[in-house]
């Protein structure tokens, strides 16, 4: 059985515009939370927009095809989710209003399609060149005569923009500076152009972090080392480095693989055999001098009381994939024997209390300029600690995100762009120098293995953040990316058609828009100030005349206090790539089938009923 709906331009915005009413509450610092009721009877109370649009029950297939585009888009990024539905959602009427204007007489749905694919084409084309030419060059100069100064770094303000529009104030303020300290223990404060630290980071993430419950967020901390969440089973007091082993089976297997042809004449004669097997094995460890057995399965009583006999400690259960991790990590030795063991070093082990639960702490070797820390995070309840989970892993897909698509612009020049002194990527004491020949900024994701350095030349920028700073890959939080893409939208007539560059510079405003509704003004003042100074640097104006006036404030209070928030260029990049690409999924469906499987009565069922009938 089958049922067919037509998909007209209304139910779209319709359906978005269900979403819109959701998450337009909780947009920017100053927005409200979510409750949550489960059919458990559990609540949770979350700002985070990608948390909040998957726990909804969303039965339109529209509904659904728009999630799975944010998802995508969330999976890229960790950012911009609540943006992209209110971004889509004015696209949306923008594509009715232009129609209206029309009078209806010329459109239709083959029209909207035709529009879908303009834009689309217009995304692939034209906005990468509009957004390298128009909206990166400035980025600099917001910092370098806007007024803006990044006292505390470019990493705390990064930081602090994503967190805060997903979290409260107070548990924003413990997970900022927390989450700072944490790369910076892990990159040792030392090898600070590499891309490694951050790679690692988000790579490994759920291997790096313990949960608390109970406790007050204030509690969370960054710790030295490696933390596994289970108890020693036999434990004894050690210092300086030791040889650990890494087993992932049980000590106590058999002697032969299962399908293995053997016969066995009495069983007491193989529990001999097994038995003798057993002590090999123990014996062969003391030779090896090993101090520590990590096991991620339970291991026999035998081997335990071993352990205590010879003063060696047990740690069972662990999680496999942080075993795995810290072999790989120390490169241990594999040994060929069976059941599979592997030798490590390991610099310490210890006890560790968090809470009411008592963890494993173990000491690993530095690797090149990456250095294992665990970030421990408490909260009062578990609502608000997968909350601090979420957004903690986020921040890290986000800074790598940031970091490869610099480098990615970086490799795009052929290395003849230096970050430290081109004119490309910074304003020149003379202002006649900025040039709007700016390479290609791509949100494509390089490959790991490129992402080593962001410069390795001489005179190059000895700070990552620093250097995307210079290389305009940052603005300030608030609206200041929106309105250089509206402004640079209206006024580039050689790139794409009129209508669809109308169209995204009027829905682009949107975002700033719902972030400043509770002070209009305060927005407009903001963007009136911005299009002057454009206005004097692109007719050549002098230093002096670009310093004069009231500063910038985009991202601060109304009165220009409080601390600067940024965010990467390139998110916001991929933020309207993503949603022009959600704009043609959406419009190119002409027709919902709604089909529904009958049930067939089964044979056994059909044969009790005749039986019944019978009687």
């Amino acid at each position: 059985m089958c049922e067919a709906e037509a998909v007209s331009l209304q139910a779209c915005i319709s359906v978005v515009g269900a979403l819109e009413c959701v998450v337009r509450r909780c947009v920017g610092p100053d927005g409200g939370s979510v409750l949550f009721t489960k059919d458990t009877g559990e609540i949770v109370i979350t700002r985070h927009g990608q948390r909040i649009l998957t726990m909804l029950h969303l039965d339109h297939p529209m509904a659904r095809m728009v999630l799975e585009c944010v998802c995508a888009h969330d999976r890229i990024t960790a950012d911009g989710s609540k943006s992209f539905i209110l971004l889509l959602a004015a696209l949306l009427r923008g594509i009715r209003d232009s129609a209206n204007r029309r009078h209806n007489a010329s459109w239709s749905p083959a029209t909207n399609r035709k529009l879908a694919n303009q834009l689309l084409a217009f995304c692939w084309k034209e906005l990468d060149d509009i957004i390298a030419h128009d909206v990166v060059p400035y980025a600099s100069f917001l910092f370098g005569f806007g007024g803006y100064r990044l006292e505390g770094g470019v990493l705390p303000a990064l930081v602090e923009g994503y967190v805060a529009g997903r979290v409260a104030t107070g548990q924003a303020e413990i997970l900022t500076p927390l989450l700072c300290e944490f790369y910076k223990k892990v990159s040792h404060e030392q090898d600070s152009t590499t891309v490694e630290p951050i790679t690692f980071l988000h790579s490994n993430f759920p291997l790096l972090y313990a949960k608390v419950s109970g406790l007050p967020a204030g509690c969370s901390q960054v710790v030295k080392g490696l933390v596994l969440a289970c108890d020693w089973s036999v434990w004894r007091e050690a210092e300086g480095p030791v040889k650990a082993l890494v087993i992932c089976e049980s000590l106590d297997k058999p002697l032969v693989a299962i399908g293995d042809s053997m016969s066995i004449c009495f069983q007491q004669d193989w529990l001999l055999r097994s038995e003798s097997a057993m002590k090999q094995r123990l014996a062969r460890l003391l030779c090896l001098q090993v101090s520590v057995v990590l096991s991620s399965v339970k291991q026999p009583e035998c081997v335990l009381e071993w352990a205590r006999l010879n003063g060696v400690c047990v740690l069972e259960c662990c999680d496999s994939e942080q075993l795995d991790l810290l072999c790989e990590f120390n490169a241990a030795e594999m040994l060929s024997v069976q059941p599979m063991l592997r030798v490590t070093t390991l610099t310490f082990y210890s006890r560790l209390q968090l809470g009411g639960c008592r963890y494993a702490h173990l000491g690993v070797s530095p690797n090149g300029s990456v250095h294992i820390h665990t970030l421990v995070l408490c909260a009062p309840a578990s609502g608000p600690l997968e909350q601090s989970v979420c957004v903690s892993q986020g921040v890290f897909t986000m800074l790598q995100h940031l970091c490869l698509s610099v480098l990615r612009m970086r490799e795009q020049s052929n290395d003849t762009v230096s970050l430290s002194d081109s004119h490309q990527y910074q304003i020149e004491r003379d202002s006649d120098s900025l040039t709007h020949d700016q390479p290609h900024m791509s949100t494509t994701l390089p490959d790991q293995s490129q992402s080593s350095s962001l410069d390795q030349s001489q005179g190059s920028i000895k700070d990552l953040w620093a250097g995307i700073l210079k290389a305009g890959g940052v603005l300030p939080v608030g609206g200041a990316f929106e309105v250089l893409l509206h402004h640079s939208l209206l006024h580039c007539g050689n790139h794409g058609d009129l209508e669809s560059r109308s169209l995204l510079a009027k829905a682009i405003l949107s975002v700033p828009r719902s972030l400043h509704s509770h002070r209009p003004r305060y927005f407009l003042q903001q963007q009136a100030q911005l299009m002057s100074k454009l206005q004097l640097l692109k007719q050549g104006h002098t230093l002096s005349e670009l310093r004069s006036g009231s500063d910038l404030r985009f991202g601060l209070g109304p009165a220009g206090t409080g601390s600067l928030s940024v965010e990467p260029i390139c998110s916001k990049h991929q933020l309207v790539m993503s949603v022009l690409q959600c704009v043609n999924r959406l419009l190119c469906v002409g027709t919902i089938l709604h089909t529904r499987t009958p049930l067939y009565r089964t044979l056994t069922a059909s044969t009790e009923d005749s039986e019944e009938e019978d009687v």
